[in-house]
């Protein structure tokens, strides 16, 4: 649960109170705050209490947003790779068939695919040179 401090001159691993559990005194400070931090939460959880009244919890919502690609975007974002539908499907491992589809308006990008589209639109040249370098090797 937290870095050992060794506080004993014969550096074993064996644990004064014989389990394998360590006193707060061999914690480092850092691991005793943490061990300390979940035993209050621990408590709080066994005590039925109200959670937002004792404990605060942060949590973070990004929003990555996917545009929509349309026949013309797929092409486009090809045509930043100069890539074929078939070398293009390969980067992206999907079949060429389904790239294809995508430029035919058939069928829409998946949202990773989208996404995946949406990085290579932001850094063209990063993924130009990615796919050099995987031609060399």
């Amino acid at each position: 649960m937290g870095k050992r401090v060794d506080r004993q001159s014969g550096g074993g691993d064996e644990r004064p109170n014989g389990s394998g559990v360590l006193r707060p005194e061999e914690l480092s400070p850092a691991g005793a705050k943490i061990v300390s931090a979940f035993q209050e939460a621990m408590d709080v959880l066994r005590s039925g209490e109200s959670l937002p009244g004792r404990l605060t919890a942060r949590s973070r919502h990004d929003e990555f947003i996917r545009p929509s690609y349309g026949p013309d975007d797929v092409r486009r974002v090809r045509d930043l790779l100069g890539m074929s539908q078939v070398v293009f499907a390969r980067f992206l491992g999907v079949e060429p068939n389904t790239v294809r589809s995508w430029e035919q308006g058939t069928r829409p990008p998946s949202s990773i695919a989208r996404r995946f589209m949406g990085e290579i639109e932001e850094d063209p040249s990063y993924w130009r040179r990615r796919v050099a370098r995987k031609a060399v090797d």
